[in-house]
């Protein structure tokens, strides 16, 4: 190449290095200024905020939607919490009741 067109490329080459590093200073200027406008912690804080609030929002749609299923869900929770307690109940509503069953059998059994 003739040494006019390397230096023809040469400026060439600094116009575009100056063009972008004037585009990242503008993009970084405005980058700083956003931050001190609205700073990430807060940001982040805000995203979260709302996704809760979506959320909560969403499940309390579902709710009302589902009543008798969340009921039964309330049900078996309660259940399973107390299934030891409510287990002895039974066993000792059935023995009961199986003692009254023999007793009326003795009653009912004639006697020779």
């Amino acid at each position: 190449m003739a040494p006019d067109a390397l230096e023809t490329e040469l400026i060439a080459a600094r116009a575009l290095r100056d063009m972008a590093r004037g585009i990242v200073r503008t993009d970084w200027t405005t980058l700083r200024q956003s931050l001190s406008e609205r700073p990430i912690a807060r940001r982040v804080r805000d995203k979260a905020f709302a996704g809760a609030r979506d959320a909560a929002k969403g499940g309390a749609d579902l709710a009302r939607h589902n009543l008798p299923l969340l009921g039964l869900a309330g049900a078996a929770a309660i259940g399973w919490l107390f299934r030891k307690r409510l287990g002895a109940l039974c066993q000792t509503g059935w023995s009961r009741i199986a003692q009254r069953i023999a007793a009326l059998r003795k009653t009912r059994e004639p006697t020779a």
